[in-house]
């Protein structure tokens, strides 16, 4: 017989500028996504009507979240507090709404114009970078990436730094250190899993009391597939230019479960096992296809040394799956990791790249939202 599941007691703590306001919120949602800046929303009943007018933008909060245990919970976020909303409904409680971004949004508040030229990718993150008095900048890009000329025409400093990690197929955010300092990343799409993480999260679907994933939804997509470039053109010298040859696609099949005769009819699986054989040839042609780099259009590589800098496809995009799910909260579910799913269909167990997550703490307990791909 299976021992009933433990209760556990899900934890927050808020505080703004040294101040405990713990107890004053009554939800906690903390986004962490890995192309956008982290955020988080507050929620605070003020029946009274006395909390809105202390709750500033322009401050700084701490978020911890988790259960109440040792160990079990973490600082999720410092954010800067850009909004304040207030509501006053009809019926009910009036309610002050917080949200904060990563310090990372104090690049994106002023525009700028400035021309960067004959110099290298992580030159220009550094300087870029310095002003904002992050704990260290972590800036490795590809080493030998220059940068002939680009132009910050009007855009934030945060704008123009996520324009050039997505140019550059590498990843520009802020995270926490290990002392809750605040480091600037800038680094390549395959490194990313390189920073610190905590052992891989395992998610399990209909498996016992060991399970902890509460609803999966993935899919294949064609248009998912990010796709290489192809260019074949002049340079601003006059010099023939080329997108470098690429590997073979990798095609994804998978294994029919081992158990299958066991679970389903002789006549299913029959069918089953031959529209598995047809089915794999078939799709292995078209995801050849839809792998293949597709023409450029527009500005054409100032060389061809900054056309092979600027060019390759997403290591966690490669199979044109995505998905969504929720967990029983998990603090060890974060945004730019990798999970393995297990018990659903074979052809969707297996790695995951986490590009987003939603952890929500409030009334109804403690639960993990994200988003993922392949």
């Amino acid at each position: 017989m299976t021992a009933p599941r433990i209760a556990r007691t899900p934890y927050f703590s808020v505080v703004v500028e040294g101040r405990d306001i713990t107890r004053w919120v009554s939800s906690v949602q903390v986004v962490e996504d890995d192309r956008l800046a982290d955020n988080v929303s507050l929620a605070v009943n003020d029946p009274k009507l006395i909390y809105a007018d202390g709750l500033m933008e322009g401050c700084k909060a701490e978020i911890d979240i988790g259960y109440n245990e040792p160990g079990q919970h973490a600082m999720m976020l410092r954010a800067l507090i850009t909004k304040v909303e207030v509501s006053y409904p009809d019926g009910g409680i009036p309610q002050v709404k917080l949200k904060g971004e990563d310090k990372s949004i104090e690049m994106g508040l002023v525009e700028k114009k400035k021309r960067w030229s004959s110099t290298t990718l992580k030159d220009v993150v550094q300087k870029i970078a310095a002003p904002y008095g992050f704990a260290s900048v972590v800036a490795d890009p590809n080493p030998n990436a220059k940068i002939s000329s680009e132009n910050q025409d009007g855009k934030t400093d945060l704008a123009f730094l996520q324009d050039l990690a997505k140019k550059y197929q590498s990843k520009c955010f802020v995270e926490l250190d290990e002392n809750l300092r605040e480091v600037l990343y800038f680094i390549p799409d395959r490194r990313i899993l390189s920073i610190n993480r905590p052992e891989q999260l395992v998610l399990r679907y209909r498996m016992g009391p060991r399970s902890n994933l509460m609803t999966f939804s993935p899919a294949f997509d064609a248009s998912y597939i990010d796709r290489v470039k192809e260019v074949n053109d002049l340079d601003s010298g006059g010099k023939s230019v080329g997108t470098p040859e690429q590997p073979p696609a990798e095609v994804f099949i998978w294994d029919l479960a081992g158990d299958l005769r066991a679970r389903a009819s002789r006549a299913d699986a029959d069918d089953i096992e031959a529209l598995y054989d047809v089915g794999a040839r078939a799709r292995e042609k078209l995801q050849q296809d839809l792998a293949k780099p597709k023409p450029a259009v527009g500005a054409v590589a100032a060389d061809q040394k900054t056309l092979d800098d600027e060019t390759g496809s997403l290591e966690s995009r490669r199979l044109g799956m995505s998905a969504t799910g929720t967990t029983a909260g998990s603090i060890w579910l974060r945004a730019k990791c990798n999970v393995t799913v297990a018990g659903v269909h074979e052809r969707f167990n297996g790695d995951w790249y986490v590009s987003s997550v939603t952890h929500t703490v409030d009334a109804g307990g403690y639960k993990s939202e994200f988003k993922a791909v392949r």
